[in-house]
């Protein structure tokens, strides 16, 4: 079995791992699922640091399920605010070179203009959301009632598999010999496009409206922070550019809860 499959079986086996965590569900109903998916922004390597064009043109897709679970028993006051779940999550990316050096009419500039990628991420996460309503009293009903509305901060935990997909116009990043001719001279030597596992730490913040009885629609902004620095297929040789991997897109879901 080759590297890259292996790592998808371990992703599969993992995703049904999960699976049966999700015979109960918060909010005093058995199951609750939810879907989801948002566009953002992936700063990384690519572009220079603290420019803003870079980061709004270096953008991500993001969507997944995720599957709420009942740790505690129902008497137990921990269950009125905070809620459990686990997601399966993928992000589709495209990374750009931009800012002052890309710009430039150079030999440098240009092997900038030339270099891209489109990351691909599959992965696993843990986490919890802190609700700031009473959940034993959030009534799904109260449809006109303003204090159907409910707000949520989250953390989690992420396993991602990821494969970086750089490439350059001008030749073949992978072959060591070509690099020095076709990459800029800061990443000759750096460029990492086998796939590989990565964690992230996630931080969230949402807003919560239900629809009917069974049906709620939300407003997520989750943030991913990778403490590696090869998602991007890059880890440049300069301490000023480590640990700069982020992920942030703003998500619309929907939860069904199953009576």
């Amino acid at each position: 079995m080759t590297n890259k499959r292996r790592h998808i079986f371990i992703l599969f086996v993992l995703a049904l791992w999960m699976i049966p965590f999700s015979t109960h569900a918060q909010y005093r109903r058995e199951h609750a699922f939810s879907v989801y998916g948002g566009y953002g922004f992936f700063k990384s390597d690519f572009g220079m640091r603290y420019d803003w064009e870079t980061n709004i043109s270096n953008n991500a897709t993001q969507f997944g399920v995720k599957a709420y679970l009942n740790l505690y028993p129902r008497n137990m006051q921990v269950v009125r605010h905070f809620r459990f779940y686990s997601n399966l999550d993928f992000i589709f990316a495209h990374l750009v070179h931009k800012g002052k050096w890309a710009e430039k009419d150079s030999p440098g500039g240009e092997k900038l203009r030339a270099m891209t990628a489109d990351p691909f991420l599959a992965g696993i996460g843990f986490g919890t959301e802190y609700w700031f309503r009473d959940l034993k009293n959030y009534d799904f009903l109260r449809y006109w009632d303003r204090k159907r509305i409910n707000a949520y901060v989250g953390i989690s935990l992420n396993a991602y598999y990821y494969q970086p997909n750089v490439k350059s116009s001008l030749g073949n990043v992978n072959n060591l010999a070509e690099q020095p001719y076709i990459l800029h001279p800061r990443f000759v030597g750096h460029i990492y496009n086998n796939g590989s596992f990565a964690f992230a730490a996630g931080l969230k913040f949402g807003v919560s409206v239900p629809i009917n009885y069974y049906l709620q629609i939300y407003w997520e902004n989750p943030f991913l922070w990778f403490p590696g620095d090869k998602v991007d297929g890059l880890d440049v040789n300069d301490q000023a550019d480590k640990y700069g991997d982020w992920i942030y897109t703003p998500v619309i879901g929907l939860t069904y809860i199953i009576q």
